[in-house]
């Protein structure tokens, strides 16, 4: 079939313009058939009247931006604050609903399929145990854009270098991810090498550790009475010479608990198990043994070696996990609400496999968005194929965290019985599934600007309403910063001040994402993309804010809890790093991308200055990392400021010097930029 000639468009002379009527040319140049029949001049002189605009999304985004900017103005501190002893001005208010509503945005949901197959990729299924390839990298997130434009792309890494004078790849987008420092011996294991299990008395003292720890709030991997048949089952005694596949599990999700829990703050003073990468990858071999046996011990040892693959900001190592957890949930039917039953009374065995259960679903669901906000997968556990009841009982923590003694004598006991809080929180996590929804799905890749502003929108004003729900000890304020600290008491208990920093972190992530996603916006220089100008860098003003926010937040954790605030700073630090970054690149002159890179310069010495001692070798290695990934950027920033002070200089003197390269420092940013920088 031939392709369709696409004709111009048809254009009438002024008077048949005005009268309305069809205008008949003969031929171009010459006056059509009602001017030439009457006499008429025949004219096209008129200007064409512009179509108005309908900006109201626009105007609307640019008059909340225009709030939150005038909030952030009224936060600013008449005089330096000290501490964190600061009073939050909102009135308390109490979660409202404990149920969140599937589609209430407004828009259908997207209907897509979640793929529940067992992802064997090369990098995680190498004959049966975990060895990720040296070179493997980590994207760091899907939504760093200028002009429409990705960074990551060949054309943004063209545009960086322009900007830098310095040749630009992918990877200098993304974090290196290093293999476990393993013996070459031990990186594969037979079966019987990989079901070796340490002294069960030793398991039995760091499990209890846990038990009695702040951790098990906020990771609530496994229940204390059912734990004690799962170590049990592992230690059976064995007739023959080949486990059963229920021996196979049971120690996988042993080996697993020791992984993680050997390396918890609790723990970590009594246990004896100072290499938990070696049980880790002994865990992992153990669970592609039993694959295919979706049991609840299964979904353990998956979530605890998906957690740990977190914790150092191993994404694609997280999403392969999650592959295999997400399965699990769905044949477990975790994700279908029931009501629980309450712990401190006696229930029965499968009653208590329930609630634990539909616990491990949660801590999956918020893992879940995580990982698509940070490598651009689709979710796996979605709104439309799972009840997102909330327990009655889940905000008890509001309650009994800031009141928690944990010097009390009766504290072990009374802990038995707290509700988890778990790491985020549930309508947060909602949120992101619609932030992933509404900014990063194939749907929304075909969003004009002004859909897309209104996506923003609407995200903005439900993640502020998620802020206002929060009882004011725990609400994150919109702004942090070295003059505007956290409010809270000075005398608040540790797993107080640790989830309130938590939600703030979160709060900020999610509004780093939000407003870095306006610069997918491609704006042109004409009159009416004026408020489409304003929105894309007011809108970006708050994600920076919160960027930096972010890293202020980060520095106080560290002061706090030092190594223990490792898995805040492998999540949270890079992207707000990139954020900064972009706008160092975008405006290198600016007096503000000079108090970011300081603000680089810094952070990334306090991330690379943590203690250390009580942190795995391959911890260690990923803090190093994520410490060089920071200083990197932070020398691309201080080559995009040499070069635009040197152009800048080249234009008002008006030399033509024919040159097209620039020299650049050599010397370590550190020492070239704020050599009296407070770290």
């Amino acid at each position: 079939m031939p392709p369709k000639r696409h004709l111009p468009q048809k254009r009438a002379c002024d008077v048949c313009y005005r009268k309305k009527i069809q205008c008949s040319l003969p031929n171009p140049n010459g006056p059509c058939e009602w001017c030439a029949f009457r006499g008429l001049e025949c004219t096209f002189d008129r200007q064409h009247p512009r179509k108005k605009r309908h900006n109201s999304d626009v105007q609307n985004l640019l008059q909340r931006i225009q709030q939150l900017e005038g909030a952030l103005t009224r936060a600013e501190p008449t005089t330096a604050s000290t501490g964190r002893d600061v009073t939050n001005s909102e009135n308390q208010t109490t979660p409202g609903s404990s149920s969140i509503t599937p589609g209430g945005d407004g828009t259908a949901p997207e209907i897509s399929l979640s793929p529940m197959n067992f992802a064997q990729t090369s990098d995680y299924v190498t004959g049966g145990c975990l060895a990720k390839g040296p070179g493997s990298t980590n994207q760091i997130g899907p939504n760093w854009y200028f002009n429409g434009i990705p960074i990551s792309s060949e054309a943004g890494c063209r545009w960086i270098s322009t900007r830098t004078g310095q040749n630009i790849t992918m990877a200098d987008f993304s974090v290196p991810i290093t293999a476990p420092s393993l013996p070459s011996a031990l990186r594969r294991f037979s079966l019987q090498e990989a079901s070796d299990l340490p002294d069960k008395e030793a398991v039995r003292e760091t499990i209890s550790a846990f038990f009695r720890s702040p951790f098990r709030l906020s990771f609530p991997v496994l229940d204390e009475t059912l734990f004690e048949f799962t170590l049990e089952a592992a230690y059976e005694r064995i007739d023959g010479a080949l486990l059963s596949p229920t021996q196979v599990s049971a120690r996988a999700c042993v080996l697993g608990a020791i992984s993680i829990l050997s390396g918890s703050n609790a723990s970590r003073q009594m246990s004896v198990f100072k290499n938990s990468d070696i049980y880790a990858a002994k865990a992992h071999c153990l669970l592609l043994h039993g694959a295919e046996n979706n049991s609840l011990w299964n979904l353990q040892t998956a979530l605890m070696l998906q957690l740990q693959c977190v914790f150092r900001a191993d994404w694609q190592g997280a999403a392969f996990f999650q592959s295999i957890t997400c399965r699990i949930v769905y044949a477990l039917r975790g994700h279908l609400y029931q009501p629980p039953q309450p712990s401190e009374i006696e229930i029965s065995l499968p009653g208590r496999e329930n609630n634990h259960t539909r616990i491990l679903f949660w801590l999956c669901y918020m893992l879940d968005k995580d990982i698509s906000l940070c490598i651009g997968t689709p979710p796996l556990l979605t709104d439309i194929y799972c009840d997102l009841d909330i327990p009655d009982n889940y905000f008890e923590y509001y309650t009994y965290l800031p009141h928690w003694d944990t010097s009390s004598i009766d504290a072990d006991e009374a802990n038995r019985y707290l509700i988890p809080h778990l790491p985020g929180d549930p309508h947060l996590s909602h949120l992101k599934e619609k932030v992933y929804r509404q900014l990063f799905s194939v749907r929304a890749m075909k969003d004009n600007n002004n859909q897309r502003l209104l996506n923003i929108r609407q995200l903005d004003n439900e993640i502020e309403e998620w802020r206002q729900s929060i009882p004011d000890t725990f609400r994150p304020a919109i702004f942090v910063s070295q003059h505007h600290a956290l409010p809270g008491k000075t005398d608040e208990a540790t797993p107080h001040i640790i989830r309130r920093i938590a939600l703030q972190l979160e709060y900020h992530h999610v509004m780093t994402v939000v407003h870095t996603t306006v610069r997918k916006c491609t704006t042109e220089s004409s009159d009416e993309n004026q408020d489409l100008h304003s929105v894309v860098h007011s809108s970006f003003d708050l994600s920076l804010a919160a960027s930096r926010s972010t890293l202020w937040c980060l520095r106080i954790l560290i002061s706090t809890i030092a190594e223990d605030s490792f898995q805040f700073i492998t999540f949270y630090s890079s992207i707000a790093a990139m954020s900064l970054f972009l706008n160092i690149i975008i405006h290198p002159l600016d007096s503000e991308s000079r108090l970011d890179l300081e603000l680089l310069i810094s952070s990334a010495n306090i991330v690379q200055n943590i203690p250390a001692h009580a942190l795995t070798q391959n911890e260690v290695t990923r803090v190093q990392e994520i410490g060089s990934f920071m200083m990197r950027l932070v020398w691309l920033g201080t080559c995009a400021m040499t070069k635009a002070e040197k152009d800048k200089r080249d234009k008002s003197d008006d030399i033509q010097t024919g040159q097209s390269s620039i020299v650049l420092p050599t010397e370590n940013p550190v020492n070239l930029l704020y050599k009296g920088c407070a770290s």
